[in-house]
């Protein structure tokens, strides 16, 4: 991968609930997204991402791993199975730019992935954590 790449397309998501803009970077096991927060999403609350949305942003990273690598196979849809010591030290603003970060622990074991996760707003890190993730058998089909 020599430049970023439009995120969506590794992932089961659509509007308005995407929560990564593009794929920075990713290895085998590691992944690192951007997002600005635009004022009109539906996980914004008073100017600011919800403690939901930081973490839906880091699912999605997770999933935008995932589907990237196994880009070659159609996209399969991931479970958030788990959340551990996640701390969200603070909301990031609208408008802000959100890099997230996640290093897979190891290799998946029964189809579960675990992740540790960096949430980054403007540069000062707003989160932190675990979050598992089951891959399921199911392929979403278009609407």
């Amino acid at each position: 991968m020599n430049s970023p790449l439009t995120a969506s397309a590794f992932l089961p998501h659509r509007a308005p609930f995407l929560l990564v803009d593009r794929l920075l970077e990713c290895e085998q096991h590691f992944c690192r997204t951007d997002f600005t927060v635009p004022v009109e999403h539906p996980m914004v609350r008073e100017n600011c991402l919800s403690e939901g949305g930081v973490m839906e942003n880091v699912a999605q990273t997770c999933a935008t791993h995932i589907g990237y690598l196994s880009r070659h196979l159609p996209i399969r849809i991931g479970v958030v199975a788990s959340v551990k010591n996640m701390s969200i030290l603070s909301l990031p603003k609208v408008g802000s730019l959100l890099e997230t970060t996640v290093e897979e622990q190891g290799e998946p074991i029964f189809s579960v992935s675990i992740y540790e996760a960096k949430v980054f707003s403007e540069g000062v890190l707003v989160a932190q954590g675990e979050m598992r993730v089951v891959l399921t058998d199911h392929v979403p089909t278009e609407q």
